[in-house]
């Protein structure tokens, strides 16, 4: 603690604790399983250690090291400490304005996230996951109306419910805010962080106790754990791994920095920062790879395990798992027990990044708490409420990849390149081991100066490469999306399919998906229809009914809309019980502008940004006037 006015922590148990909390979050239990599922399974873990050596525990140590020596300075944000780094040069302080305006961005969607798995939590104790006679609950369809992203409102009138969920969730982040770090953080974690330990492993008893319904734990985890050596040719897995460790160490947020600032010049953060990630690596490789991908083995069947892992983080969690766990028994029970797992995972990693910006209000603008949550509570909830309004252009994503994924290793090359080589390699390292408990191998030395900065730089560099020139960064793609209407009263499942790659269907359907996007970007808007089809089981699908706007229809008339869904092989089967027969199925079907949303997103941070430098500004100008006056 640099002065009498600053927070201090209330033990050490409790920093440690904290700093997991910021680091255990939903990528842990959803994230790696599927990431390492996808990329090589057990040879994933080649990439993966070899990421955390060089570069994950490396980053850790220097943030500790650097919010170390800003409490010193009297200053709990990068701003103030990346001048002081830079040894006094202006220009650092606007570099570090990214560590403030970075967990800002982040918070104000990660929250939302936050609040699906409170609200999903919920929806297990009420039972609206389960399905009953002449109402079927599908549990895609679900999601998507929960989050305002479907054509349809099966489940959910709008996104009221999802805002209900997200306002409870911001002000319990609030709460804890306000209540200080000691108080508030470090109780949240001693609470929070045993809770998850106990729900891991509960739910990890349950699933090795499943036995056999379509496969075995076993043939998940053979899945999950048998390395594909020829995986480790491709770049992208490396890239992967890589991903993995940023996103779960939370390196590159400056929370790390600010827990450090409160620390006193003598107390041990190497031991600290090998601490806390070796309990975030436990509960990310032993719990993460023994709940989701096993369940969806036993439930699903080996054979359909690849599908699931490639559908996303969300996916595995909200869906995939929310079916297995309403398919055994206890739903009520275990499902909550997951979906307040995946709450508490993520509330100690919202509260733990929003600090910086609590620090950074108290520590420069010289706030008193309530000024400062009462301000971070406007800036969260106004930056919030178009993120969510939005999400089905998909400004989340947005949000996701700059301030999750590039904004980074930004901050972390940033802050290599101060640390190592402008501050001076030699005087960190000495910093680094003052009070250590551990010391730290001397080949982290040159690591840390030279290693750490060149991979960083890399993974930069094929990010933003993937992102602009492989992606839709500059030019963000129409998006096609569609739902049946009235799908609780279909006891059966619907399907599709794509074409193979390289047949005739495929250039088929790409090419009326192609023009369907170009006549969305001339017309700058949404184009949606309702379209009836008959679906026979043994008959091609019929076209009953087809009304759209007429800018959808001079891309799709009648015959095309029906060669559409015919592209995609869309069919319904139901219950194996009950005689197949024709099914009269409307579909609402919409062609997404997407560029508005996005170019809100983009907004949203550059605005922060701004408000940010413009603040360090005012700070800094107000600050030099005190001194000469003084």
């Amino acid at each position: 603690m640099s002065g009498n006015s600053r927070e201090a922590w209330g033990s050490r148990i409790g920093v440690i604790l904290a700093a997991a909390g910021s680091a255990v979050g939903i990528g842990n239990l959803l994230r790696f399983p599927g990431q390492a599922a996808q990329h090589g399974g057990g040879a994933f873990m080649i990439p993966y250690v070899l990421s955390l050596l060089l570069f994950g525990l490396p980053m850790m140590w220097v943030a500790w090291t650097v919010g170390r020596l800003g409490g010193q300075w009297g200053h709990g944000t990068t701003p103030g400490m990346f001048e002081r780094l830079a040894g006094g040069k202006p220009w650092g302080k606007y570099l570090g304005v990214i560590g403030v305006a970075l967990p800002m961005i982040f918070i104000i969607y990660y929250t939302y996230i936050e609040a699906w798995c409170l609200g999903y939590a919920w929806f297990c104790i009420d039972g609206s996951l389960l399905s009953h006679s002449g109402h079927v609950v599908d549990l895609r369809v679900f999601f998507s109306e929960f989050l305002g992203n479907a054509t349809t409102h099966n489940y959910f009138p709008g996104i009221g419910t999802a805002l209900t969920f997200f306002a409870i969730t911001l002000t319990l982040n609030i709460w804890v805010l306000f209540r200080g770090l000691s108080r508030g953080i470090e109780t949240l974690a001693k609470t929070a962080i045993p809770l998850l330990l106990l729900f891991c492993l509960v739910l990890a008893i349950r699933v090795l106790t499943l036995g056999r319904i379509e496969g075995t734990v076993w043939d998940g985890l053979r899945f999950l754990w048998t390395p594909d050596f020829v995986a480790l040719l491709d770049y992208k897995v490396w890239m992967a791994a890589a991903g993995q460790i940023f996103f779960t160490l939370s390196v590159g947020y400056g929370c790390l920095e600010c827990f450090g600032s409160y620390l006193k010049p003598d107390d041990d953060i190497t031991l600290t920062g090998l601490t806390t990630a070796s309990l975030n690596e436990f509960v990310e490789v032993i719990f993460g790879s023994m709940i989701a991908i096993p369940a969806a083995a036993v439930y699903f069947g080996a054979a359909a395990v690849p599908e699931i892992a490639s559908e996303g983080t969300y996916a595995i969690g909200m869906v995939s798992m929310a079916e297995i766990l309403r398919g055994i028994p206890g739903l009520q029970i275990f499902g909550t027990i997951w979906f307040l797992l995946l709450f508490f995972a993520a509330f100690t990693s919202s509260v733990a990044v929003a600090q910086p910006v609590m620090s950074f209000l108290e520590d420069e603008a010289k706030l008193n708490r309530a000024s400062a949550v009462g301000i971070l509570a406007a800036f969260w909830l106004l930056g919030a409420l178009p993120i969510i309004v939005l999400y089905r252009y998909g400004s989340l994503d947005e949000l996701d990849f700059w301030a999750g994924t590039i904004g980074l290793v930004v901050l972390s090359i940033v802050e290599i390149v101060l640390f190592a080589w402008v501050f001076g390699m030699d005087r960190g390292w000495k910093e680094m081991h003052r009070g250590a408990q551990v010391k730290v191998p001397k080949i982290f030395k040159p690591v840390l100066r030279f290693v750490t900065p060149l991979t960083l730089i890399a993974i930069f560099a094929v990010w933003f490469y993937g992102a602009v020139f492989a992606g839709d960064l500059i030019a963000p793609k129409p998006s096609i999306h569609w739902g049946v209407v009235d799908r609780p009263g279909f006891p059966g499942e619907f399907h599709t399919t794509r074409p193979a790659e390289g047949t005739e269907a495929l250039l088929e359907l790409e090419d009326l998906e192609a023009r369907l996007a170009d006549k969305v970007s001339t017309s700058k808007r949404d184009l949606s229809g309702w379209v009836t089809l008959t679906l026979n089981p043994t008959t091609p699908l019929v076209v009953d009914r087809w009304e759209a706007d007429p800018s959808l229809r001079d891309v799709l008339d009648r015959e095309g809309i029906g060669r559409y869904f015919a592209l995609r092989s869309l069919r319904y089967e139901g219950p194996a019980e009950l005689p197949q027969s024709a099914e009269s199925v409307t579909i609402a079907f919409e062609a997404r502008y997407r560029e508005v949303g996005i170019w809100v997103a983009r907004l949203v941070i550059l605005v922060f940004n701004v408000a940010f430098i413009l603040m360090i500004w005012a700070i800094w100008k107000r600050r030099q006037r005190e001194e000469v006056a003084a």
